[in-house]
């Protein structure tokens, strides 16, 4: 996700993104990756929670704290120094008002980003173009606990795979329907998009003991993901791009995002700090700042490490002094949640 943003940064276009000429590109089939290993996860941790409201307690802790601490940080620290590179100077800078610095903040506060932008700062570009993708996480989350408290995880697979099936069948036809309703509503076709990517990692969760992981079934997945960027790059709209790889990639991307966890090589990353989360929240306004300093000539490769080293920075700040003393409450529950 990092190169793909960081390639539209300096001006040239995702390689994926060219040949499906929608939404199918490197960066979006790397957030799609994270869904699906979403799913696998958050099943895991619906299933290992007591009660549906701990299992809620505990997802807000490792989402919000480290959400809200970023939009301050971003927009009273890394907004007030790209006006410092920008124009010498902090006069004039909108701290407060409409689309301003505490807007960004208070605003988007709830997980659904409404301000993308705080004008005259940045080129008029987007803040943080990742964060958006937070609301659709935390809906996952919830669609999850609905699921669990309605007695669909527990027990039986079928359940879930009859949800999987139903979304699948409505992607399907809305593919054969000429994306009536997605093409009227982005929110619809981002939620069906990382839904099906979540379910897919879900389903997983639950057939993981059942299911072959090696280097065979990495290939046919790795095969079926590549027929759904050729068959996405035929397609007639952007939409239709779009459902199409939607329609026959789920499944390919949840199988080899698995197989790469199961690589012994991965088991350690992340085992006593996780900068994950940090480093999703922070690289897009690391990147956009490198900008301000010269960024957009710069060798790639280059421009990419920068990038991953300022993000990792801001990402272990995070863990250190927000994610892991907000973690340290995962035990304890409000009386009102039991």
């Amino acid at each position: 996700m990092l190169v793909s943003h960081s390639l539209k940064f300096q001006g040239y276009e995702d390689p994926v993104g060219r040949l499906t000429g929608g939404d199918v590109d490197m960066g979006t089939m790397a957030v799609d990756g994270f869904f699906a290993l979403s799913g696998f996860l958050i099943v895991g941790s619906w299933l290992g929670s007591p009660s549906t409201g701990r299992y809620l307690w505990r997802r807000c802790l490792r989402i919000l704290p480290g959400f809200w601490a970023c939009l301050l940080v971003t927009a009273f620290v890394l907004l007030p120094l790209a006006a410092l590179l920008e124009f010498g100077t902090l006069a004039g800078f909108p701290w407060t008002g409409r689309e301003s610095a505490l807007s960004y903040v208070v605003g988007n506060a709830a997980l659904f980003v409404r301000q993308f932008e705080v004008p005259g700062l940045l080129g008029g570009e987007a803040v943080n173009g990742s964060l958006y993708t937070l609301f659709y996480e935390f809906a996952c989350y919830l669609a999850v606990a609905v699921l669990g408290a309605l007695g669909l995880l527990r027990d039986r697979v079928w359940p879930l795979l009859g949800v999987t099936a139903a979304v699948w069948l409505f992607a399907l036809s809305e593919l054969l329907d000429g994306a009536q309703l997605t093409s009227r509503s982005s929110t619809l076709e981002i939620a069906l998009r990382f839904g099906s990517m979540f379910l897919a990692g879900a389903v997983a969760a639950r057939v993981a003991p059942r299911l072959p992981m090696g280097p065979a079934g990495g290939a046919l997945a790795v095969l079926v993901l590549v027929q759904g960027v050729v068959l996405a790059s035929m397609a007639a709209t952007p939409e239709a791009s779009t459902l199409v790889y939607v329609v026959i990639a789920p499944a390919a991307v949840a199988y080899l995002v698995l197989l790469a966890g199961a690589s012994p090589l991965l088991h350690r990353v992340g085992s006593r700090r996780d900068l994950s989360y940090g480093l999703y929240v922070y690289a897009w306004p690391v990147q956009a700042l490198l900008l301000l300093v010269g960024a957009a000539t710069w060798p790639l490769p280059v421009y990419a490490a920068a990038s991953l080293a300022g993000g990792l920075a801001l990402a272990l700040a995070s863990w250190t002094w927000v994610e892991s003393p907000a973690l340290r409450y995962k035990s304890w529950t409000p009386a009102a949640l039991g």
